[in-house]
């Protein structure tokens, strides 16, 4: 006998089929919402995103920047569209703005839809440097990219944040289909989680270019400083900075440190010399 449901007569062997249907329905993440991805930038960021999302199956439609040769780089590469011209964008869910943090506000005033959501990816500009009628949000990722650099995607931590909870959402399953390591953080938190990463990253990287030159100007080479700067990152897997922190300043080693001074000619790295190894000094022995 037909089942009565309302104004509507399903047979039983339409029942199930009628469950199955709806159950998909109701449980569509909010990743569906986002099925389409334009990419505005051809950077270092925009190069590893791309690759990130097609090696995960998500759709990137096009490839935007001013200079036409680096979006045709990216695009060629993946098999995507590209331009140079802001007329010729294709509609997309996710317009995702991968450029200078300084470019970011010009860039978002050219979006020419409203009925979508747009993203930047730097850890410094807050949510409210895009300008538009649109749905705005955050996708950043942690990790310092070089094109000439294959990486590890999943291991990548990225940050989201969305004006509204669905996208946000939204915005976090997409992030998860890169990466086991997403979260949501506001502005003002993922500002200071880019500040870290400075310190960590871009600093520390700096001192092996200094380290590199120190080494090749005496006539040595770098690769026998690469074990040290290999267990110099190492060790923090089983030890804070703090207990791995060995060396002059830590030892309030005088004789050593004024020993490198006196090697030093370069005053402005005589100074950065002595201010780092007392603000360690001070880290572990107190005022100076």
């Amino acid at each position: 006998m037909p089942i009565k449901v309302g104004i509507f007569f399903l047979h039983k062997n339409h029942l199930k089929k009628f469950h199955v249907r709806r159950y998909k329905l109701l449980s569509l993440s909010q990743s569906e919402f986002m099925k389409s991805v334009t990419i505005i930038g051809a950077g270092n960021v925009a190069f590893h995103l791309t690759r990130a999302f097609v090696s995960n199956t998500v759709q990137v439609n096009q490839i935007y920047n001013r200079t036409l040769a680096k979006a045709e780089t990216i695009g060629e590469a993946n098999g995507i569209r590209y331009t140079d011209k802001i007329s010729e964008l294709e509609h997309s869910d996710l317009f995702i703005i991968s450029s200078s943090d300084a470019a970011i506000e010009e860039l978002s005033m050219h979006i020419p839809f409203n009925d979508v959501m747009v993203v930047h990816t730097s850890g410094a500009m807050p949510m409210s440097t895009l300008k538009g009628k649109y749905r705005k949000g955050v996708l950043y990722p942690l990790q310092t990219f070089s094109q000439n650099r294959k990486l590890n995607y999943s291991e990548i931590p990225f940050f989201v944040e969305a004006e509204n909870p669905e996208d946000e959402k939204a915005l976090l399953e997409l992030a998860e289909r890169v990466s086991n390591r997403a979260k949501i953080l506001n502005s003002e938190q993922r500002a200071q989680m880019h500040l870290s990463a400075v310190w960590a990253c871009n600093f520390a990287n700096h001192m092996y270019y200094i380290a590199h030159k120190t080494a090749e100007e005496a006539g040595l080479g770098f690769e026998y400083l690469r074990p040290l700067i290999e267990e110099t990152a190492l060790k923090i897997e089983d030890l804070t900075p703090f207990e791995a922190q060995t060396g002059p300043a830590k030892r309030n080693d005088q004789i050593t440190i004024e020993k490198h001074l006196s090697l030093i000619k370069d005053s402005y790295l005589k100074d950065m010399y002595n201010d780092i190894s007392n603000s360690i000094n001070k880290t572990y022995h107190g005022e100076l």
